[in-house]
């Protein structure tokens, strides 16, 4: 199992240290708010990629974290690792500086760096808001040494055009496409912080991808992957730990919480991942809702199997806690994962692959009339008469499958039995693991 791109476009990536503006820039390319951008320092940790395009050449440009040569830290050291991973498969390099400060030796080790690499970035000068300031600033950074310098604004959109342009120019050609694609399965990897989302992430790529770390909260952008898996493909997105409101206390949580959540309403499948010492909590049973609401198929991975005494739990009685816990979304299915040791991983794209089918299902009409009739003539609306029965079913969408019934009376549009006909919709059908909709109407004219 290894990633592959669905089209063989080129990659551009940011580099530069932190707070110099590669996530303003990396923004501004794409024409919207991907990254999380603020004053607070080092906000971008891990690379995150977008497609963009210029007059008419595609590319993907990747934001990486901002590299602190000599830095004792752990993370800081794991950023520095990830940004040359990048490097190594990019086409263009934009080395970032920040034009009001002027070279630093910062700057100069990373252009020596890139340059032992093999790697000659185009120099960005940022913050250059005004031809007048870009004319005062950017001649300070020739010192450099670097062939091609472009002073613009990220902040302001001043320069990024010719930037563009130059970058466009430097792109290698890129072969054509051999016919439509299927379109890859999106996958919303979500859950609390500090549950072992990104390290699942790495062991589905089989790669380090996502910076894994023990500190909660370390995922802020949402770092999407493409992955293709015996001949299907995948689009993985690894997001920010959703905590609970009271715990937000920085824009940054804010803002990552809120981007998780929009990625949950893009995804055809969300895998919730938790903790088998804790648990289904208030807090995951709330974004399993939000997962039905939005009619994404849901798997619950419990994951750090490894840290469980099977003497203690068997992997049977935590699969029926799970179901338990979720309540009204007890149709999810149930993965149990070691993320760290590799347990249970290859079977997750299989669970997704029949989710994903279940979602996209379509009944065909003679089979949803058969087991209709079945299913009112084992249980009627509770308070109706034979007028008041459902009439007939019919399917009217799927990604959730949609349902509508009609019926003639009031009797049949109880909560209860609309739950009754998705629950026997769902074992006909083998609608495990994804939401269905089932409305009931009055008024319907029964078919002759």
């Amino acid at each position: 199992m290894s990633p592959s791109p669905s089209v063989p476009v080129p990659h551009v990536v940011i580099v530069g240290r932190p707070n110099v503006g590669k996530s303003t820039l990396f923004n501004r390319i794409v024409g919207r708010r991907e990254a999380i951008v603020g004053s607070q320092y080092g906000m971008t940790r891990d690379r995150h990629s977008a497609e963009a395009d210029w007059n008419g050449r595609r590319f993907t440009l990747t934001d990486t974290g901002g590299i602190e040569h000599g830095s004792r830290e752990d993370l800081a050291r794991q950023i520095e690792r990830q940004v040359m991973v990048a490097v190594e498969v990019a086409a263009v390099v934009l080395l970032v500086v920040d034009g009001r400060q002027g070279p630093v030796p910062m700057d100069r080790e990373l252009v020596a760096d890139l340059r032992r690499r093999g790697v000659e970035p185009i120099l960005v000068v940022n913050k250059c808001d005004t031809p007048a300031v870009a004319a005062r600033l950017a001649p300070a950074f020739h010192e450099l040494g670097l062939a091609i310098l472009h002073p613009v604004s990220a902040e302001h959109g001043a320069g990024i055009n010719d930037l563009l342009d130059t970058v466009a120019e430097l792109l290698p050609e890129m072969p054509v496409a051999a016919g439509d694609e299927e379109p890859a399965i999106r996958i919303a990897v979500v859950g609390r912080p500090n549950v072992g989302k990104s390290s699942l992430v790495n062991a589905l790529l089989g790669a380090e991808r996502v910076i894994v770390s023990d500190q909660p909260g370390t995922t802020r952008d949402p770092i999407d992957t493409l992955l293709e898996s015996n001949g299907r493909r995948y689009l993985l997105i690894d997001t920010a730990g959703i905590r609970k409101r009271a715990r937000i206390d920085t824009h940054a949580e804010i803002a990552s919480v809120a981007m998780a959540r929009r990625r949950l309403a893009q995804a055809d499948v969300a895998l919730l991942v938790i903790d088998p010492e804790e648990g289904v909590t208030r807090q995951d049973m709330q974004v399993a809702a939000e997962a039905d609401g939005l009619g994404c198929g849901l798997i619950v991975v419990v994951n750090k199997w490894d840290t469980i005494d099977p003497a203690e739990i068997g992997r049977g009685e935590v699969e029926e806690h799970v179901l338990e816990r979720l309540g009204r979304n007890r149709y999810a299915r149930v993965a149990i994962t070691s993320a760290v040791q590799g347990t249970g991983v290859d079977e997750l794209l299989p669970l997704v692959d029949e989710v994903a089918a279940a979602r996209s299902r379509r009944v065909p009409t003679s089979d949803l009339n058969a087991a209709f009739a079945a299913m009112v003539g084992r249980h009627a609306p509770a308070g109706g008469t034979s007028a008041s029965q459902p009439k007939y079913l019919t399917q009217v969408g799927i990604d959730p499958p949609r349902f509508v019934a009609f019926a003639g009376g009031r009797g049949a549009t109880r909560d209860d039995y609309v739950r009754y006909l998705e629950n026997r919709l769902r074992e006909a059908f083998d609608f495990r693991g994804t939401p269905i909709v089932v409305k009931l109407r009055q008024g319907g004219r029964g078919r002759s």
